[in-house]
């Protein structure tokens, strides 16, 4: 099968699966620096390949040559930050959307991050038909997990990856069987938004557990405002010592953070745009 993938390294592994089963005509992906996975290995692969990479949002009329003129059977969308515009003259159209929730709860572009501010037990991944409204097509496939107290955001993106590239197997070992069959999400869930700011950030009057809690739900959406200017957090650990300072670099990206019962050793990176 000819497919054009949209897709970050969260479900690099269903990229490989589609290497290696099918053929792959693009790769459209982005970048954002608040994402602890970036595009680092999925375009490597790509152009290792030779697939053709892009950043720019895709067309109405360039899926329409993908379908009509490339022999594109289905666009397979996985952790990528747009809405593809489906064609609406475009009868041959398909495309299948993964989506790290139980949908339809969790419907957002944060559903790791938005499960962990609510504090479920519970979450899983989705793959459904992609639609023109965010996270609202028909449900294909679903699995689910559990979140512990041991489990952190990276752990649940890893899980989701994992039940994915059994999923796309499954699937595509039998398409027509289970794109028939898929079901349409019957109940009217809102969207969860982007957890505030003020939820993500630390702050030197919190403890080290505090602050560990918050990385723990977010981690590289994590913020902290140094020496003025705001961060995000791409690492964190913690020790008992004071510091006596409320900052002590260490390097551009590595410091020393003063909080109520010792010090974090943050590895930060500049939040140029949000």
């Amino acid at each position: 099968m000819k497919v054009v993938y949209f897709g970050s390294d969260v479900f690099l592994s269903c990229f490989e699966y589609f290497l290696k089963e099918h053929e792959i005509l693009a790769l459209y992906t982005y970048h954002n620096d608040e994402d602890y996975f970036t595009e680092y290995s999925i375009t490597a692969l790509a152009k290792e390949r030779g697939i053709p990479v892009h950043y720019e949002a895709i067309t109405p009329e360039e899926i329409k040559r993908y379908f009509r003129d490339l022999g594109c059977e289905m666009l397979f969308v996985a952790e990528y930050n747009r809405i593809i515009p489906i064609p609406e003259d475009l009868p041959e159209f398909r495309g299948i959307n993964t989506h790290s929730s139980l949908l339809p709860q969790g419907r957002s572009y944060y559903p790791i991050e938005a499960a962990m501010e609510r504090g479920l037990s519970r979450t899983g991944v989705t793959m459904h038909k992609l639609a023109p409204k965010l996270d609202k097509g028909d449900i294909i496939i679903q699995r689910g997990f559990d979140i512990t107290p041991e489990t952190d955001s990276v752990d649940i993106y890893l899980q989701c990856a994992k039940n994915a590239s059994e999923m796309v197997k499954i699937i595509f070992g039998d398409i027509e069987k289970y794109w028939g069959e898929a079901r349409p999400q019957a109940e009217k869930l809102p969207y969860w938004n982007r957890p505030e700011r003020e939820l993500m950030s630390l702050s030197h009057g919190m403890s080290r557990a505090e602050a560990a809690g918050i990385f723990r739900k977010y981690n590289a959406m994590t913020e902290a405002v140094i020496g003025g200017r705001r961060y995000f957090v791409t690492g964190l650990s913690a020790g008992l010592s004071p510091v006596y300072r409320d900052e002590i670099y260490l390097s551009p990206n590595r410091v020393l953070y003063r909080v109520s019962d010792g010090h974090l050793r943050l590895h930060i990176l500049p939040v140029e745009v949000i």
